[in-house]
């Protein structure tokens, strides 16, 4: 097996450079191939901590579902930058009639729809009870550099003086978060 040492391959005609039947180009590190759209790195987990209560009207950050992401490019305003497809589930349950649950995402410890109803909520006019999943897919446009960063579910309940919970170790959620090349 021979090596090839170059900085930038060309085409000689045309705009495609095709690689024959049954031949691959294999990228040995996370990240090493991967134009504009094309995923470049996965994190994925699970989580099922005991439950976060809260009667907060403030989102309060539910820590057992924190995952950490290792970012391999920089901002994704720029070539060669990249930006975060986050996609996570939490079981939420509140117990009583109108009110509201409101659930969201956070970055670092800060909250990032930038709305008082997060990414979404729960009312119910009649139920005295009412649990679900809470599903939450985002992409992260924030122009973050290269590095690790932390993600979690939060809640509030936004009527307050009424508890709302998040999480319950007999339930599983879960995470995707996906790297993207822009």
């Amino acid at each position: 097996m021979s090596t090839l040492f170059v900085n930038n391959l060309n085409t000689a005609s045309g705009d495609t450079i095709t690689l024959p039947t049954g031949k691959k180009i294999l990228g040995v590190d996370a990240g090493s191939i991967g134009g504009k759209g094309n995923i470049v790195n996965v994190t994925f987990g699970t989580h099922n901590g005991s439950g976060l209560t809260t009667q907060s009207t403030s989102f309060v950050n539910y820590t057992n579902s924190n995952i950490t992401v290792t970012k391999l490019r920089g901002p994704g305003n720029v070539a060669g930058g990249s930006y975060l497809l986050v996609m996570g589930s939490a079981w939420v349950e509140f117990g009583v009639a109108n009110k509201h649950l409101a659930y969201s995402l956070m970055r670092d410890g800060t909250e990032l729809s930038g709305v008082g109803y997060g990414f979404g909520n729960l009312y119910s006019a009649n139920a005295n009870g009412y649990q679900s999943s809470a599903d939450i897919s985002f992409v992260d446009t924030g122009n973050l550099n290269a590095g690790n960063y932390v993600y979690s579910m939060c809640i509030a309940s936004n009527n307050g003086s009424t508890n709302v919970q998040m999480g319950n170790t007999g339930r599983k959620g879960t995470w995707q978060i996906l790297e993207i090349a822009t």
